[in-house]
């Protein structure tokens, strides 16, 4: 396994460590009060700071910073300690996702796609390998230019419409997409979600413990991870 290096960023603050201190150290990275919520962490001396663009976690000193995974390496396999809270946003949104169920159903991957991306449309091309595999795919929108851009307009009108899988394939065969009559909000809310989660490239995978996986994987990678992941 790679050798996983905690980077920290040195702020300056002199106070005792409190959340105002934290508040104010988020601050001059752009985050204001309300769009940050501190927790504690599984770490002794660090705090997590949940914003819309992720997880940072933070010394109680309040002078550092860190964003990015952090592993617990105390069992068999290292573990992100954010997984749990990536499951946790993607129950948030499970019930809005565009569902392909493998018939004999091992496994559940959350996928976050878009359609003019050149590996989601390899991923998609190969979701029958997928399926064979027992592993069922949950699709949620995450239009790479924003949800506000004519990809996530289109992804919005997929996801407006009564039978949004027929949509979906016509949108990766590149036929046109029709406008629906009342657009819902279900595309921005996936596409915060996944800045949540960390995501900034699709395909993003979200295996059933949580953990991202990013870009691609065929169907045979995958389906070794999980089964890995199940007997180890």
């Amino acid at each position: 396994m790679k050798k996983l290096v905690l980077g920290l960023v040195l702020i300056s603050t002199t106070a005792l460590a409190s959340n105002a201190d934290i508040i104010n150290s988020m601050g001059k990275l752009g985050y204001n009060e309300q769009n940050i919520k501190i927790t504690t962490s599984p770490i002794n001396g660090l705090k997590s700071v949940k914003t819309p663009d992720g997880i940072f976690y933070v010394t109680d000193d309040g002078k550092y910073l860190s964003q990015g995974p952090i592993y617990d390496v105390q069992g068999d396999q290292p573990e992100n300690i954010a997984n749990s809270y990536n499951l946790s946003l993607i129950k948030s949104i499970e019930n809005d996702a565009i569902v392909y169920k493998a018939n004999n159903e091992k496994y559940i991957i959350s996928v976050f796609t878009d359609y003019t991306c050149h590996y989601c449309q390899l991923l998609h091309e190969n979701i029958n390998k997928y399926l064979d595999a027992g592993i069922s795919v949950h699709y949620f929108a995450f239009p790479r230019a924003g949800a506000d851009s004519d990809v996530g307009k289109n992804m919005q009108s997929i996801w407006s419409v009564t039978d949004r899988k027929t949509a979906f394939e016509n949108a990766y065969k590149g036929n046109t997409i029709p406008k629906a009559n009342s657009m819902v909000p279900y595309v921005t809310q996936q596409f915060n979600i996944g800045r949540k989660i960390g995501i900034n490239g699709t395909p993003a995978i979200i295996l059933p413990d949580g953990e991202l996986v990013s870009g691609y994987v065929p169907a045979d990678k995958l389906i070794e991870t999980l089964d890995k992941k199940v007997t180890k």
